[in-house]
């Protein structure tokens, strides 16, 4: 959470206090005791959003991080073999189409890494009837579709966890929108009315709303 909405979290708390600590005096307000109900619930809301802002993308990246190793690893070295083949059979497109090393899959946007992953499986998909002999088995292209796959996998899985803390982000900008027009419009009005009679209220209220500009 931003410190600007950290800061305005604790000035809501603050609020919330003196609110319990001098309920008797409003309580009997049904205007004012719908409105600080409201208010209470919005700060419910954030708290529930702000959690789940905080979810931890790290496990995401490590197993995002992992797989990328896996899958560079291995379509790396059956193209190198494969390349044999190319070289062997003169052909010179196919052997450019095989030129990525692990440091090119590894060390490259995931996009771009995953997109010659692939390129790598469909050329040795294409040919995979003669590398036999150049040590690629049918068993190493499965292993390498299910590492492409996994990796995938890993990437939307990351991209989703993303997504879900910007909309997190989104929602908590539009709560705290909220809960200041309540308070402004409402609470801090109805507090004012009452300071003739309940001046320390008052004073405790306003320090209360005070924090936010720390």
């Amino acid at each position: 959470m931003k410190k600007e909405l950290s800061n305005k979290l604790n000035s809501y708390k603050a609020v919330m206090g003196v609110m319990d600590q001098n309920i008797g005096i409003y309580e009997q307000i049904t205007l004012m005791n719908q409105s600080v109900k409201e208010f209470y619930q919005k700060v419910d809301e954030i708290n529930a959003v702000a959690a789940g802002t905080k979810a931890d993308a790290t496990g995401q990246t490590a197993a995002k991080n992992l797989a990328k190793e896996k899958m560079a690893a291995l379509a790396s070295a059956l193209a190198a073999s494969a390349s044999i083949y190319a070289y062997d059979s003169s052909d010179v497109e196919l052997e450019s189409a095989l030129q990525f090393s692990y440091t090119d899959i590894k060390y490259v946007r995931d996009s771009e890494a995953l997109a010659r992953a692939k390129v790598i499986e469909a050329e040795l998909l294409a040919h995979r009837h003669k590398l036999e002999a150049y040590l690629i088995t049918s068993s190493d292209l499965e292993e390498l579709h299910q590492h492409i796959t996994v990796y995938d996998d890993a990437l939307e899985s990351r991209g989703s966890v993303k997504s879900q803390r910007v909309a997190g982000f989104i929602r908590l900008e539009e709560l705290f929108r909220e809960a200041d027009l309540i308070l402004y419009r409402k609470i801090d009005r109805f507090v004012l009315r009452l300071k003739p009679k309940f001046p320390s209220f008052y004073d405790a209220y306003t320090n209360a709303r005070s924090i936010i500009d720390l």
